[in-house]
Formats: structure tokens, sequence, C-alpha cells
């Protein structure tokens, strides 16, 4: 009898073990779900940025499919206008890029438009691949030398008010990737703070708004940076209560 009473007991131990165990493992989930990839593969290789410096030296003069279509996309092969003589090399990887509009003092609106392998080598002109695209590339691009980037592991510290004007490194938001003149969580802008005022990727900066000189400021959004050019910065929006709008207050937390 004591025997048939022990095999239960037995029983009802293993399940309370094991589902404690459960709840542990789901406990150490949770804390690990706290910190995760704040920037992915497209923000860190697809963003825009300000082009600070003169024109690359690489661009793209022509491509195989030119006359149906002008937007080039993965596996799609294209031509550069350099060559073996020039030290290109077959398995080289650039990122294209789109150089537009200029912005007064601070450089010219630039669009990362993914990442390009060459494969054929001729002395004076190369042809590449498509490898990975996240925009239309197209024959003008520019190439710069790929350089792989780690992503930033972290959480969005949010936004609230314990900020202070002057208490820390403060800026604006300078330029929205959008048509419209607002943006939100997930969208990209541009800062005027950038590496020679100490500013590095992976930083978080709480965004603030005054709509009234005689009223305080507001916390309204929370950005982490992508890159940094020499006194601009590209950031994406990790939150926000609010649209974000050309103009609003960046500070360092």
């Amino acid at each position: 009898m004591k025997k048939s009473l022990f095999i239960p007991i037995y029983l009802f131990a293993v399940l309370v073990f094991g589902l404690l165990a459960q709840e542990s493992q789901v406990q150490k989930a949770r804390v690990f779900a706290e910190e995760y990839p704040l920037l992915t593969d497209t923000d860190l290789y697809c963003s825009v940025l300000i082009w600070d410096r003169g024109l690359p030296e690489v661009q793209i003069i022509g491509s195989e499919r030119e006359e149906e279509r002008a937007m080039m996309v993965d596996s799609d092969t294209f031509y550069i206008n350099k060559g073996k003589e020039d030290g290109m090399e077959i398995g080289q990887m650039f990122l294209a890029v789109d150089i537009g509009r200029p912005i007064p003092r601070l450089g010219f609106i630039a669009q990362k438009k993914g990442k390009v392998r060459i494969i054929r080598l001729e002395d004076r002109i190369s042809v590449a691949r498509v490898e990975k695209g996240c925009g239309d590339i197209r024959v003008g691009n520019y190439l710069i030398p790929f350089e792989e980037r780690p992503t930033v592991i972290g959480k969005d510290r949010g936004y609230d008010n314990s900020l202070k004007p002057g208490e820390s490194l403060e800026g604006q938001i300078i330029y929205l990737d959008t048509d419209f003149n607002i943006v939100a969580s997930g969208h990209w802008a541009l800062i005027n703070l950038g590496a020679a005022q100490g500013l590095k990727p992976g930083q978080q900066l709480t965004v603030f708004r005054q709509k009234k000189a005689s009223l305080p400021r507001e916390a309204i959004a929370n950005v982490v940076v992508i890159d940094t050019q020499v006194n601009t910065s590209t950031v994406r929006i990790l939150s926000a209560r609010e649209a974000v709008e050309k103009g609003d207050t960046v500070q360092v937390k």
C-alpha cells in the first residue's frame, strides 16, 4: 500500500519541479527579451545620410538591361568606370549610394541603395552584380567600399522629461526621410550632431518639442544613432507618442 501511494507523490513532485523549471526559463526569456537588436540590416545599409565629402570616384556607367528598365534589382548586372588597372578585384564588395540635393553648409542628401559585387574585370571597366538591393539602383549611382557593420544590442530607453535643457549635448532634427513633414516609429531622420560632437552609433537621444516659449518642453520620442558623419548623424525613431517634425530638439541621454 505504501508503494502505491509513493508513485503518485513521486509523479506529483516531478510535475511541480518541471513547472518551476519552465517558469524559471520563461523568466530568463523575459529578462533576455528586454535587450534586442535596435538596428536592422535595412537601417545599416539602406538608410539616408548627409554626404559631406568629395564625390566618390567609382560610378555606375551602364547596365545590361538599361534599354528595358532603368531600375536594377537583385542579380542584375551593370558596368562601372573602374577596372583592373584602377585596382578593382573580382569579389570586391561595394555599397551603392545615390547622392542628391545639397543641404546648405552640411553636404548632400544621400541614400544607400544596397550591396553589389565585382564579378568580371576589364582593364578600365568592371562588371558588377546587385547582391542585395534595397532601392532602385540606377546608372549614375556611386559606389563606396562596403564595410560590414555590427548591429546594436540594447533596449529602447524611452522618453521622459527628466533631462534638463543644457544638461547634455543638444541638437535638432534637420531632415525627415518621408514625403510628409512628420515621421513616426521606425522611420529615419537626420540630426545636426555628428562625430565632431562626440556622437557614436548606438547612442540614444530624447526628442523634445516646445510648442510655445511660455510653456515647458515635452519629451515626445526616443531615437537611436545609426551612423555618424562629421557634423550630422542618421537616427532611427524607436518609439514616439507624437509624430516627430523637422526642427524638434534632440538631447543625448
